[in-house]
């Protein structure tokens, strides 16, 4: 069921042991069916195993394991991106950009700016700064690489309208100024300010999940990895 503090509760009826688990993705239905149950049903987080009259002392028997059982159950770690900008955040699958909205460069989430000044999301270290500085790629001290795009096709651009505030190889804390642009003369330049949030090493992680949606601050939550 997925290791002694996954389970919340056990109960039973005639013939199902009824079990409220935290997690329900760690519930292996195939190694319950192995212990001699006959089915298993999922509604919501809650788990019925069905073993027919017998359930009782099977019950009995998991509680009395799970007092003394050692604690296999181990929290996913979950690690918090913060904006790094003010603005309008969405989905990644809206960038205008194939590349960016088919997840080509890894997951993440845009962030339509309101204001021109692109802060450190999490402590970390500036990895690179691209020469156009319409870009910079950090690495933060959970091991998550993070590139922050400003705009689409801005590398055009040639480094009009863009200042970078740090440079290769410093440390950062969250809510550093990376970057300040010209939001106005990039705009009036025919390019769009959406920037793109991308984790470089998205196939490191269980899962890249956007939890912001419209109007996000700059270090508010905008993405969690598990």
């Amino acid at each position: 069921l997925g290791g002694k503090k996954n389970i919340s509760d056990v109960d039973c009826c005639a013939t199902r042991l009824r079990c409220t688990v935290i997690e329900v993705d760690r519930v292996d239905d195939a190694l319950l069916k192995a212990t001699g149950a006959t089915g298993v049903v999922h509604k919501g987080n809650g788990v019925q195993v069905i073993y027919g009259p017998n359930v009782t002392v099977i019950k009995s028997n998991l509680e009395d394991y799970l007092e003394t059982a050692e604690d296999t159950f181990a929290e996913h770690e979950r690690i918090v991106i913060s904006s790094p900008i003010t603005g309008n955040a969405a989905d990644l699958a809206t960038a205008p950009d194939d590349a960016f909205a088919q997840k080509m460069m890894g997951d993440g989430a845009v962030v339509t700016p309101e204001d021109a000044y692109v802060c450190a999301p999490e402590d970390g270290e500036v990895a690179f700064v691209f020469d156009t500085k319409h870009a910079v790629n950090m690495v933060s001290h959970d091991g998550v690489e993070i590139l922050l795009h400003i705009g689409i096709d801005t590398v055009k651009l040639g480094g009009q309208y863009f200042e970078a505030h740090v440079s290769d190889g410093q440390e950062v804390k969250k809510g550093d100024l990376l970057i300040s642009f010209d939001m106005d003369k990039i705009k009036a330049a025919g390019y769009k300010v959406t920037t793109p949030l991308i984790i470089g090493n998205t196939d490191d992680y269980a899962s890249v999940e956007p939890v912001a949606q419209n109007s996000v601050s700059a270090g508010d939550m905008i993405l969690k990895i598990k």
